[in-house]
């Protein structure tokens, strides 16, 4: 448990500068920046989004689960094998979107005036996977001054490029795309410097054959964790406006701040999982670290609802203040991935990947219904309950699907102390205007609440640890 805090710690300090970044960055894309030209930003952003997913071909998972079972030239293999079918799929991938960046930019925007921004998309792709890939290695090699020292200079270079192409030039929405080109180009050369000796010049068909048939089952469940997080901007687009997307935008972008914990908990509970497996009491311990988690995760809900107005305020001009009462409800979202996380042991350890790909593409399902059904009536609120009801059917189902293939005693009962009030929270945050001393007030006694529940249980896992 000691090495799993540690690691959480150090990867929450490199993922907090680097989700830092954003939050440095937003107020001055919303200073220099409309609403509508956020809009487009984070479309453009989207589509490097999704395009990731397609070149990485879930194949970073092997090289989670198979790195600690090889060493040496076996290793090396591995690593070599795996970079090359990534790099491979996303020039490809980077290539089509170049030659259909006319078409894109006219269906989006209904004009190929963005076009060149969107032929970014094409550089940037395989730079961010190979730099992904990197990271990865660093962690699993524990390398963390390296790591920390990859975010750093992602984060300083692209501070400095923006206020160079979009401050000092002026360029507006090329300047943004040309800073992130050249951002993620210097920090993809230092993590693959550092990592460079973990490459051979050969591949191995076997170990190709064997990181594809871990990985390819689990594909779909990563296309249908993009479809949950990104196709209501499509559904945006269509019923509502690139403004709306820029307003929704910013409030995702604050509500995001839950994936701090989000991303440093994913890269300590990894190993920290895989080497648990190896217990025979590995029941117990996944069983009482949940409410942990649980507790954890909840808790930055509820303060990241109760304070929403002051953090949009802080970061964002008057015409985004509107956003604020979205992001309890999208913290809500993002922190159920966390949970998620936890849960999902089932299907890891018997390697039933499939059932990962299944309970998202039901969650898919419920997820366009709920957003045909919900956007038309309320609009931005409607897009933000249908994710809090998409996320709730995918732990729900996923908690479901993992007992079923390897039974973990899972406490509904402690769930359901931490959901329930986090849920009237971000609720009552939705469509009431509380007074700042009564959101103070609310916050005493959930940190109180809280506390109390979590500590105990830390002291149990303490214990079982032992």
């Amino acid at each position: 448990m000691n090495n799993f805090l540690k690691a959480f710690l150090s990867f929450g300090l490199a993922t907090s500068i680097e989700k830092l970044l954003g939050f440095i960055i937003l107020p001055i894309y919303t200073k220099y920046f409309n609403t509508t030209e956020y809009g487009i930003i984070d479309m453009v952003g989207t589509i490097l989004q999704v395009a990731c997913i397609f070149g990485l071909l879930q194949l970073e998972t092997s090289l989670q689960r198979y790195y600690y079972e090889y060493s040496s030239l076996k290793r090396k293999l591995l690593v070599s094998t795996i970079y090359y079918w990534i790099g491979l799929s996303s020039i490809v991938i980077g290539v089509i979107i170049f030659f259909l960046s006319d078409f894109l930019s006219q269906k989006l925007f209904g004009s190929s005036e963005y076009a060149i921004l969107i032929k970014t998309v094409s550089i940037q792709l395989p730079l961010t996977n190979i730099s992904m890939l990197g990271l990865v290695l660093l962690r699993f090699e524990k390398e963390n001054i390296k790591f920390l020292t990859v975010v750093i200079t992602k984060v300083a270079s692209t501070l400095l490029f923006v206020y160079v192409f979009v401050i000092y030039l002026k360029l507006g929405l090329k300047g943004v795309f040309i800073a992130q080109v050249s951002a993620i180009f210097c920090s993809t050369s230092l993590v693959t410097f550092y990592v460079r000796k973990q490459f051979v010049t050969k591949l191995s068909k076997i170990m190709s054959r064997k990181n594809l048939q871990y990985a390819l089952p689990q594909f779909p469940a990563r296309i249908g964790s993009m479809l949950l997080a990104q196709a209501n901007r499509f559904f945006m687009l269509g019923y509502l406006s690139l403004a709306a997307i820029g307003i929704y935008s910013v409030s995702l972008k604050l509500a995001s701040s839950i994936q701090l914990v989000n991303t440093a908990f994913i890269m300590a509970w990894t190993p920290f999982m895989h080497e648990q497996f190896k217990k025979e009491n590995n029941k117990v311990i996944f069983a009482n670290v949940f409410p942990i988690v649980v507790g954890v995760t909840l808790l930055f809900v509820c303060l990241i609802s109760l304070y929403s107005v002051e953090m949009i305020k802080l970061l964002a001009t008057g015409e985004y203040v509107s956003g604020a009462k979205y992001i309890g409800g999208l913290s809500f979202f993002f922190a159920f991935y966390i949970i998620k996380e936890t849960i999902d042991i089932g299907p890891k350890i018997r390697e039933k990947t499939k059932y990962l790909s299944l309970t998202f593409f039901l969650s898919v399902i419920v997820n366009i219904a709920s957003l045909f059904i919900l956007i038309r009536y309320l609009e931005i609120k409607g897009v933000v309950i249908s994710m809090m009801i998409t996320n709730s059917f995918l732990v729900g189902f996923s908690w479901y699907i993992s007992n079923k293939l390897y039974y973990i005693p899972f406490s509904i009962f402690k769930f359901l102390i931490f959901l329930i009030p986090s849920l009237i929270i971000i609720i009552v945050s939705m469509y009431y205007d509380l007074s700042f001393l009564v959101r103070l007030l609310i916050s005493v006694v959930v940190l109180i609440y809280f506390g109390f529940l979590i500590y105990f249980d830390f002291c149990k896992i303490k214990l079982i640890l032992k």
